[in-house]
């Protein structure tokens, strides 16, 4: 993924002018402004969902500018600055609905008209963008799996002890953003601002909560438990969509890149994880996400081929041997066997992601490594 150059104040747009060249200008009121915007350099510039003084939209178009106004009448910014927060999205309105709610329910009236069709596409861009600002440059690990797992069972707990470690390694956990395993490598990453027992405590909090269709209003009020009692977690992101609306976006996540189609959004969070994949037992979107990173690793889509780790021996190599049989007789077709992996503890899946990162320049990622606060 590219960086996009984005500008959503005043002094941002200072900042750059006159060079405005592939900037993103959005939701800026810019009508009691004097801007010469002759004197500025706007090829491929987009204005999105600014508010401009009369005869400045002729102008700039000429120039070679783009600009889409601002739609109104939505639950929510198509035009996105930044990545949404849990705060953010379980905020509630007057009528006692979250933003996550509002737009899902928009979501799923909305018309397959050009008008519901861009709106949608132009606020996944804006995402999409917002997700390649927070990654560039960082090693990204990404943590695959069911999303019906309890939260009681023995792999949510190590699925989490995952999360942990990767996250005190310097890597970014990345999540499809829900419940069940994406919960866990959320919860895992959080919990590594925390001493090590204070997880266990963690999922102690956690385990009683029933399964989130039958009673949301414990699974949610334990997770919020959580964060009351360790606030300030250890950053994490979640890409989760509307196209699952009852599906609750996981509490754990610090950034939350959410979509409304699915597609870009599980294509994008696989090729974010240049760093690696790590897969947990699941159903049939997790075996989806292992047979797309394939492609992509055998294709070479995304400039690198990165690590695919299997977690849980017992699943991959005696319950579902024909998935990683699969895989393997890919890697071995198209020249990458020394990426597939499969183990049963976390120390090992972080000691063999660290020794083949495309991007650790051969240090084995010794340099992102932190220490865990006591």
């Amino acid at each position: 993924m590219e960086t996009a150059a984005i500008v959503v104040t005043l002094p941002d747009l200072r900042k750059l002018w006159p060079d405005l060249r592939g900037v993103a200008v959005v939701g800026l009121d810019l009508r009691t402004e004097v801007i010469a915007w002759s004197e500025a350099k706007v090829d491929r510039t987009l204005l999105l969902g600014c508010r401009l003084p009369a005869g400045a939209v002729d102008e700039l178009v000429s120039l070679g500018a783009a600009v889409f106004p601002e739609l109104g009448g939505l639950p929510f910014d198509e035009y996105r600055a930044d990545l949404y927060t849990y705060e953010e999205l379980t905020a509630r309105d007057a009528s006692g609905a979250t933003l996550d709610e509002r737009i899902a329910s928009w979501f799923a009236s909305s018309a397959p008209s050009m008008g519901d069709l861009l709106v949608r596409a132009v606020h996944d861009a804006t995402i999409e963008a917002a997700v390649a600002r927070l990654v560039d440059g960082r090693p990204v690990v990404g943590i695959m799996g069911g999303h019906a797992l309890a939260r009681d069972s023995s792999l949510y707990r190590e699925v989490a002890r995952v999360g942990r470690a990767l996250a005190g390694a310097g890597y970014l956990v990345a999540t499809g953003g829900g419940p069940g395993v994406m919960e866990a490598g959320n919860l895992g990453a959080w919990m590594s601002a925390f001493d090590d027992d204070e997880l266990d405590d963690a999922l102690t909090m956690l385990a009683p909560a029933a399964p989130p269709r039958s009673d949301s209003v414990s699974f949610l009020g334990d997770a919020l438990a959580v964060r009351a009692r360790w606030p300030d977690g250890h950053e994490s992101l979640g890409v989760p969509t509307w196209v699952y609306a009852d599906e609750a976006t996981g509490a754990f996540a610090t950034h939350i890149a959410k979509y409304f189609t699915n597609s870009v959004r599980e294509n994008g969070l696989l090729a974010i994880a240049r760093s690696g994949v790590v897969y947990a037992p699941g159903g049939a979107g997790t075996e989806q996400e292992i047979f797309t990173d394939t492609a992509q690793n055998s294709l070479t889509l995304y400039a690198v081929r990165s690590p695919m780790v299997f977690f849980g021996r017992r699943y991959f190599e005696q319950e579902r041997p024909e998935l990683l049989a699969a895989v393997r007789r890919q890697a071995d077709e198209f020249g990458w066997p020394e990426l597939v992996a499969v183990f049963d503890e976390p120390d090992e899946v972080v000691a063999f992601i660290a020794a083949h990162d495309p991007d650790s320049s051969g240090r084995a990622g010794v340099a992102r490594r932190r220490t865990h606060r006591r």
